[in-house]
């Protein structure tokens, strides 16, 4: 009975969405949103309006199939998320509309200690320009100063030395001193073409017997690379006999050094033999047993 009664109070509730919905297409059939925030919450309607009726219909469904309503416990629960996620947004908006009047406040102080730092920048470029202008004339005065005292100072000598000035050279002096200069100058190319011809020459002949030593010697290279050649092949050739040679001396020095070990290790034997022998007067120095003794004192 309860199940019948919610299913039918969900009835009516879409029942009375449908009427609110076409009610309100016919007072809005001739409206056209303004702004963007007028067509923002036109199509927030429409898209709460669709999630009700559709989350009416799946719980009707859902009741008339299994009993159970977990479609509007979902809605219910994204709801709440939803509300949770607007609320968070807009106390980010709030904190970062708050950090935008900081920064809004921090760059006003920063536009106004610029705009006197500049001021005081050109205050001080205009003192720095009158003083340099002013260090310009002052310069320009002391320079004047010096230039005509030490003219002044030039003509007191030369009145007070009164040395004659030596008459100007004649034409045909200088023209004897322009032609040997010219005459110098002539020697002085000639020699450096001289000397250019012969490093030139130089050059040439020793660019030369560079390139034939070069020669002789990529010469003896491939003399001694085919000799290498040879010789490797020669080596390749008789590889199996070298190395049967000596795997032989490799085993002629074990044998020899088996025969010596033997050698010793029987000399010892014998010598150890001939001691017991001698000690015990055994063999053929049997005669020892009747000597013994006869030399002791007594």
């Amino acid at each position: 009975m309860d199940a019948l009664l919610f299913a039918l109070s969900f009835e009516v509730v879409l029942l009375q969405m449908r009427i609110l919905g076409g009610s309100a297409e016919l007072r809005l059939a001739d409206w056209r949103p303004t702004n963007k925030i007028e067509r923002l919450q036109y199509e927030k309607l429409a898209k709460d309006r669709d999630l009700v009726n559709d989350v009416i219909r799946r719980t009707l469904i859902e009741v008339v199939e299994t009993g159970k309503w977990q479609s509007v416990k979902n809605a219910v629960e994204l709801l709440k998320q939803s509300a949770c996620d607007v609320e968070s947004l807009r106390l980010r908006n709030e904190q970062l509309k708050a950090t935008r009047k900081t920064l809004e406040a921090e760059l006003d102080t920063k536009r106004n200690q610029w705009a006197l730092e500049l001021n005081n920048a050109d205050q001080k470029v205009a003192v720095l320009r009158d003083k340099m202008s002013d260090d310009l004339h002052n310069a320009n005065t002391r320079l004047c100063y010096a230039e005509k005292w030490l003219f002044a100072r030039f003509e007191s000598l030369e009145l007070k030395l009164d040395v004659p000035r030596p008459p100007p050279p004649r034409s045909d002096q200088e023209q004897r001193v322009h032609d040997e200069l010219l005459k110098a100058f002539e020697l002085q190319i000639q020699e450096l073409e001289k000397t250019l011809e012969y490093w030139r020459q130089r050059y040439d002949t020793d660019i030369a017997e560079i390139s034939a030593r070069s020669q002789r010697r990529l010469e003896q290279l491939l003399a001694a690379s085919r000799k290498r050649q040879e010789l490797q092949q020669l080596y390749d050739l008789h590889e199996g006999e070298m190395r049967g040679w000596l795997t032989f001396k490799r085993e002629r020095a074990a044998r020899l050094a088996r025969e010596e070990k033997i050698r010793l290790s029987a000399m010892r034997i014998q010598a150890w033999w001939r001691g017991v022998m001698v000690r015990r007067a055994l063999g053929q120095f049997k005669f020892l047993r009747h000597t013994k003794g006869k030399g002791k004192k007594k």
